[in-house]
């Protein structure tokens, strides 16, 4: 008589879920979105190598983005390819542009690091120090850009100034706040913080050992803290390759302006509405700045774009700076849990689980 086996465990396909939710969040900003689905036809009447120009710097900024986290990495001898940084640094983007106040783009990079086998503690350290280069670039380009374009602002749209002035006092607070984290008494006292408000919460803090993980977080990221002063060489190259970085970014805009058939204004002056537009809703806490970025874009352009066309250049830009970003994330996100997947499963029993 045969033994009867204890039926198996079917395993929750948390994969495929992912794949299935990412899916299905793309899809729900096309379908919530009027000016999405408008946007195509749009483009078709504009000037296409204007609008292929814009693709490819947006591109190049990517790899801008993947190299300087691969910078940071190797810096702390985390050894990293240009591939994988430009991955990691994609989805660090993906997720910002679809959680509230961009809070989930760093997390989210932790945790595929820490599928890399990356400490989490000092993936986090990496990436907020990727944080603060790029946010002291920002702040640099947008206080020239202001003293650039302040009397103009001062007497054509006075409004937006105020505007410019909390989106410079929040940013440049962010780069105190994120700086200070490489101290060791801040450090402490966050994470004692951390310790605290698990203890509101006992059984659940038990279950995931919070103690202990936060322990072992400080002492990772304290690890990075150890080697900063030593290699703040690679901090100085990341502020620095930042600033390209950033004026990248905002130079999308400019051959936006020019696909629509303009050519009155210089770049450099359209790089810089940019930037303060960018440093005046940057802090909104909508996915993406949602909402803020297009009324944003009608104060501070509205002297632009003076064709009647304010709308569709609205459209337009944000499809170029957002929605393209958006779709290339969530490509990236899926394909990677497909590899990854697929690496996991061709593990030998037990050796792929987490």
């Amino acid at each position: 008589m045969n033994e009867l086996r204890p039926a198996k465990r079917k395993k929750i396909p948390w994969g495929m879920l992912y794949i299935a939710a990412t899916i299905i969040a793309v899809i729900l900003f096309g379908v919530f979105n009027r000016e999405f689905g408008n946007v195509f036809y749009t483009i078709t009447h504009l000037t296409p190598g204007f609008l292929a120009a814009g693709v490819l710097i947006t591109v190049i900024y990517f790899f801008f983005e993947g190299g300087i986290i691969r910078l940071l990495m190797r810096s702390q001898n985390i050894p990293m390819s240009l591939g994988s940084s430009m991955k990691i640094g994609l989805i660090g983007i993906y997720y910002s542009y679809i959680t509230p106040s961009s809070t989930g783009g760093q997390p989210m990079q932790a945790a595929y690091l820490r599928r890399d086998n990356v400490p989490v503690g000092l993936s986090t350290a990496v990436l907020i120090m990727k944080f603060f280069c790029f946010q002291c670039a920002f702040v640099l380009c947008s206080i020239f850009s202001l003293l650039f374009l302040h009397g103009k602002i001062a007497r054509d749209n006075p409004s937006i100034l105020p505007f410019i002035y909390l989106g410079m006092a929040i940013n440049g607070g962010s780069i105190l706040f994120f700086g200070s984290m490489f101290f060791r008494p801040v450090l402490g006292a966050i994470c004692r913080f951390a310790k605290w408000l698990a203890g509101r919460f006992p059984k659940l803090a038990a279950r995931l050992h919070a103690a202990e993980t936060i322990d072992r977080f400080e002492a990772d990221f304290d690890s990075y803290t150890d080697d900063f002063k030593e290699k703040k060489k690679s901090v100085i190259w990341g502020v620095l390759l930042s600033i390209p970085q950033f004026i990248l970014q905002m130079s999308v805009l400019y051959f936006v302006f020019r696909a629509f058939g303009y050519s009155q204004t210089g770049y450099l002056e359209i790089v810089a509405i940019q930037s303060l537009l960018q440093l005046s809703v940057s802090f909104m806490p909508m996915p993406g700045a949602s909402g803020a970025q297009e009324i944003g874009f009608s104060n501070f352009l509205r002297g632009y774009f003076v064709n009647n066309d304010l709308y569709a250049a609205v459209m337009v830009w944000r499809f170029f700076t957002y929605y393209l970003v958006v779709i290339a994330g969530a490509l990236v996100v899926v394909a990677d849990q497909f590899i990854y997947g697929r690496k996991k499963s061709a593990l030998p029993t037990g050796d792929g689980e987490d």
